[in-house]
């Protein structure tokens, strides 16, 4: 029985191992806005607009 569970165990291991991962999402910075709604983003970044129309500050690629 024990042999049994290692086995199934084993298995689910492995399978795990070799499912397809997904891509990681990007990670961005909310810019920060001025009395008169003018975004500015910190240095480093740019201001960019996602596929959604959102305003973010993308990482500048170096």
């Amino acid at each position: 029985m024990k042999l049994k569970f290692a086995t199934v165990g084993a298995f689910a291991l492995i399978l795990g191992a070799c499912s397809q991962q997904e891509e990681p999402a990007p990670v961005y910075i909310t810019p920060e806005y001025d009395k008169v709604g003018n975004p500015s983003c910190p240095a480093g970044t740019q201001l960019a607009t996602t596929e959604a129309g959102q305003t973010v500050c993308d990482p500048v690629a170096q």
